[in-house]
């Protein structure tokens, strides 16, 4: 996608992390000699989650012309260090060529779970979706929705593109 109004709206896909911690727990009766093994997994920092992938999120910038390769997402638009208690507005850009396309998937009321780099873990809901054309235009209402979507001032959220077509965007807000 080349670079316009919205520049890199291309979403970079996911690295699926699939750390853990595994809790052995031993039965309070001595007769018995089972051992019971739960599984717990621990999102790593920085990373967010969706529809059961897990991707690392790196810092970016608005002079940023795409997404960035391999199995990550990246910040563009709003607040670029990501933080869940900034109660700042985050953008986030992949590509759909990776898991981050998954995001056409989720719909209203969805979850997203993001882990910021202090370890502060938020579950995020979607309360919209639209597609838009590189200069930010929605393409169903005509409206203009570019400081929406890369306007840090907008209370704790995060925004998430990626490319539909070369000149079609899916934008999805989750609070």
């Amino acid at each position: 996608m080349k670079a316009t109004k919205i520049l890199a709206f291309a979403l970079v896909i996911g690295l699926a992390f699939g750390g853990g911690v595994t809790e052995t727990v031993a039965p309070q009766s001595s007769s018995s000699s089972i051992v019971v093994a739960a599984s717990q997994k621990v999102q790593p920092k920085n990373t967010i989650n969706f529809l059961g992938v897990t991707m690392q999120i790196i810092k970016g910038n608005m002079n940023v012309t795409t997404a960035p390769s391999g199995n990550r997402v990246q910040t563009w638009g709003g607040q670029t260090t990501i933080s869940v208690t900034d109660q700042q507005s985050t953008h986030l850009i992949g590509h759909n060529t990776s898991n981050f396309g998954k995001i056409v998937q989720l719909k209203k009321g969805s979850a997203v779970t993001v882990v910021d780099g202090f370890g502060h873990k938020k579950v995020y809901h979607v309360t919209m979706t639209r597609d838009v054309n590189d200069q930010a235009v929605d393409i169903h209402s005509g409206a203009d929705v570019y400081d929406q979507i890369v306007n840090a001032k907008q209370g704790e959220q995060i925004v998430l593109q990626t490319c539909l077509t070369e000149t079609l965007n899916r934008i999805v807000w989750a609070r």
